[in-house]
């Protein structure tokens, strides 16, 4: 395939909108690489990338590329953790939160982030730094796959292929929406085939954000690592500022911005290992997680989602016991109820109901509907049922958004009124 015939195959490719405007980027340097007789900035590089990146220039059949290395000792303090605690660390936990499928043990795990040209994806986007991170004997062995202009990425691409051959599993922070769709799609293009099919794939941000969100509400890899490691990141550069800092590069051929781009993508990736150490840590010892109790009520919703009541049970208790904002507080009361309820432990979880029905709403309105079909269906004492239906009837009177939930009442309410009649007991409320 020639240039011409690439051009058109990208265009044509092209999702519209801020794509169109990182296609068109690229579509210009291709066609200014062409028609001038002499090398672009870039190329020329009067202070190119070796300069401020200890790595070296590679080949292959498909061309050059630039790869850079550094590896941390096992000793090495990374915050609250060690870089040995990686080697160690039990993952079995996280199939908590990744449906039952069991991590591959530790060395066969490769951790994966990149740096593009843009945050929208689609085929204009390109992945100019791919950073892994491994175990290698006793080191912690970062690589970074680094596009010193566009025609290297086939040669970068294959590279990477060849790199991940050893490992059984990737692991990411938004992987799944962002960089692995974005390198299936850069191998697509390249007529390549993606490694990422044959690996299984394990993103660690939701199970992060269900774990620590409500302490933190921010969830940006730098805040975790920042909240949940102990680290605080000094000289990192801004991610939104990365796509023109490799533009510029493009434009003039100094990397010296580079470097600082290197570190942050090197940063994430080591911070990604630890964190996922430390959430595997956090599902499988609820002392792991200290004194927060808005942490301790997290991790038993996820323990009740994956029906470890036991467990879930005592973590929301202690929750509660340490004390919770009072609206998560009425989350942690009603969860503690489902759980009774399921148990057919109904005693207690009427106990949990009645206290929450004199909560706001809408929590209140569920424990009364509760209380309802309680006192309907297993006392059959259809006039106490009566009296918690009228009470949530009386709570919607002034709400017009709640029609639909009005109607369901006021169905039960005529119901129970036409049970009460006939046993004899009815009272008109």
């Amino acid at each position: 395939m020639n240039l011409e015939e690439k051009l058109k195959q990208l265009k044509k490719a092209a999702a519209k909108g801020v794509r169109d405007a990182e296609l068109e980027r690229q579509l210009d340097y291709l066609r200014r690489l062409e028609q001038s007789p002499r090398k672009l900035p870039a190329q020329r590089a009067p202070k190119g990338i070796e300069e401020y990146v200890e790595g070296r220039s590679e080949d292959n059949s498909w061309g050059k590329f630039f790869l850079a290395r550094q590896a941390l000792p096992f000793g090495r303090p990374y915050g609250k953790l060690r870089i040995g605690d990686l080697a160690g660390a039990d993952l079995s936990p996280l199939r908590l939160v990744f449906g039952n499928a069991d991590l591959p043990d530790p060395a066969k795990l490769v951790y994966l982030d990149t740096e593009t040209t843009g945050l929208a994806g689609g085929t204009g986007t390109c992945a100019f730094l791919i950073g892994i991170g491994a175990l290698e004997g006793s080191q912690f062995v970062v690589r970074q796959f680094f596009l010193r202009d566009y025609p290297e990425e086939k040669a970068a691409l294959v590279a990477l292929t060849e790199a991940l051959e050893d490992y059984e599993g990737v692991v990411t922070f938004n992987g799944k929406t962002f960089d692995i769709p974005l390198l299936e799609t850069r191998y697509s293009l390249a007529r390549l085939k993606s490694p990422f099919e044959r690996l299984a794939h394990f993103d660690v941000l939701h199970p992060s954000r269900r774990l620590w969100k409500l302490r933190l509400v921010s969830c940006e890899l730098t805040n975790l690592e920042k909240h949940v490691l102990g680290i605080a990141r000094e000289g990192d550069v801004a991610g939104s500022d990365i796509p023109q800092i490799y533009f510029d590069y493009l434009r003039t051929g100094n990397a010296q911005a580079l470097q600082a781009v290197f570190y942050h993508n090197a940063l994430d990736i080591v911070t990604l290992a630890a964190l996922t150490a430390e959430l595997g840590r956090a599902l499988s010892d609820e002392s792991a997680l200290g004194p927060s109790s808005l942490d301790l009520f997290s991790l038993s919703r996820i323990l009740d989602r994956a029906r470890v009541t036991d467990r879930s049970s005592a973590a929301c208790r202690q929750a509660l016991d340490l004390g919770l904002p009072e609206t998560v507080e009425a989350q942690a009361l009603w969860q503690l109820a489902i759980q009774h309820k399921r148990r057919r432990e109904h005693d207690r979880a009427v106990e949990l109901w009645s206290q929450l029905a004199r909560r706001e709403e809408p929590v209140a309105l569920k424990a009364l509907e509760e209380l309802a079909i309680y006192y309907e269906h297993r006392r059959r004492d259809a006039t106490t049922a009566l009296v918690f239906t009228t009470a949530a009837l009386d709570r919607l009177r002034e709400d017009s958004a709640a029609l639909s939930l009005r109607k369901r009442f006021a169905w039960r309410r005529e119901r129970l009124e036409k049970k009460a009649r006939r046993l004899g007991t009815s009272t008109l409320l």
